[in-house]
This record gives structure tokens, sequence and C-alpha cells, in this order.
């Protein structure tokens, strides 16, 4: 507790770094940097998208389903943090909510109608005489979940154990690293931080300017991305993304 007391109150007056931290640090933004933006990619391309019962049967026939499962619905979590992941509760269930994969780890999902004609039994039926087995159609999401998990435990780790940051405290950073939607804020630091730059005391941001900061933009991309989901469409802007 004590050595976490004195992080906290940790300033950002020490020294410049060296020639080598310096030449460390910018590999170290730039090899980050290109994890995330694959990292982003990924959970865009495999992030759920909400169909239709027709689009279902349509990839059925087409052979596109790689797999299926049915779950009761979504657990509820903000789908917004660059952490979240999407889980189906009651997973297994006979609906109402029919979640598939298809060729090239696509994830899609629609809410089947179960009365008055017996739609979810029927789609079973043809799944199972097509050789479609089920499994948990999410796996892939809840990797790509672990890989951000993973590039916030590194970036805390440099935060923590690297150079004293230059430009905002470190719990400046730390609110911005696990507060700000999608990893923008992860972005945002390893383009703004210069640890071997020495500013003015009073041009370092504190804590309280993170936490401001990580709540704005949360609120302020949730309806953004609502906005242009509206205008755009699900396949653009896919739901999952925002909540």
């Amino acid at each position: 507790m004590a050595e976490v007391s004195r992080w906290m109150r940790r300033d950002t007056t020490g020294p410049a770094t060296g020639g080598t931290a310096r030449r460390v640090w910018q590999v170290a933004r730039v090899s980050l940097a290109a994890l995330w933006v694959v990292w982003a990619v990924a959970s865009w391309w495999t992030a759920p998208r909400q169909t239709d019962q027709a689009q279902a049967r349509a990839d059925l026939a087409a052979g596109r389903i790689q797999s299926y499962q049915w779950a009761d619905k979504w657990s509820d979590t903000s789908g917004f943090s660059w952490n979240d992941q999407a889980v189906l509760r009651s997973w297994g269930s006979d609906g109402p909510l029919l979640v598939w994969t298809t060729s090239g780890a696509r994830v899609h999902y629609t809410i089947v109608e179960t009365d008055p004609e017996p739609d979810a039994a029927s789609l079973t039926r043809d799944l199972g005489a097509a050789g479609i087995g089920q499994g948990d159609p999410t796996g892939v999401l809840l990797s790509l979940a672990s890989r951000s998990g993973v590039l916030i435990m590194v970036s805390l780790a440099i935060l923590y154990f690297g150079p004293t940051p230059a430009t905002g405290t470190r719990w400046f950073w730390f609110w911005l690293l696990v507060g700000v939607p999608l990893g923008f804020g992860f972005v945002y630091w390893l383009v703004r931080e210069r640890p071997w730059a020495s500013p003015a005391v009073s041009d370092v941001r504190r804590w309280y300017a993170g936490v401001a900061i990580a709540f704005v933009t949360t609120l302020g991309g949730s309806l953004l991305a609502y906005g242009l989901h509206r205008i755009l469409g699900e396949w653009l802007i896919p739901s999952a993304l925002f909540g």
C-alpha cells in the first residue's frame, strides 16, 4: 500500500530520459499502435451484427453457416469500452436469440419468433439436417477481448515501470487508458506522451482531468456511434460496439 501511495503522489518533474530510453519508447509506440490497429479492425469485422430470420435461412441455404447457438439474450454490458466483450446469457437454451457464424468469422444474430409458428424448432431441425453443429459462436470475440486486455496490461506496465510521463501524471494517463472507449485513450497516449521532455509543472494534466475526459468521451462517443449507426446502418456501425 505504501508503494501504491508513493506512485499516486509521483510528480512529472523528473529528469529527461536518455537516448536509449527514447529509442525504446519510440519502438514500443509503433509496435503497440500497430497491434491496436489490428485489434480494432478485427473487432469491427467480428462484431455481432443484428439481422433477420430470412438472412439466417439464406446463409443456411448457401452453406455459409459454420456454427450456431441459441441463447436467451446478450449479457448486460456497455459494449463501448474497448475491453468489453459480447457474451451470451443462458446460451444453449431454446432461444429466442439465434447466433451464428459465417465464413470469415462474421457473427450474426436475430430474434426468432416462437409463437404462433415453431420457427425455432424448424430452424434447429434444418441446421441439424445440414450437418451444422452447435457451439459458442462468440468464442472469437472473447479471444479478441483478451487481446485488448493484453494491450491494456502492457500499457499500464509501461506507465508504472517506465519513465515519468511528461504531459500528464500517471493517474491522468491511467484513466485515459482504461476509460476512453475503443482504446482511443491508448492511441492518444502513444501519440502525445513524450517522457523525455520536461514541461513546466503547471502544464501537466492531473488525474481529475483524466476522469473528466474519460466520462465526456464515453458519453459523446456513445451518442456519436448511435447517430452514425442510424445513418450508416448495422453493417458499418454494429450496435454491439456501443451497447
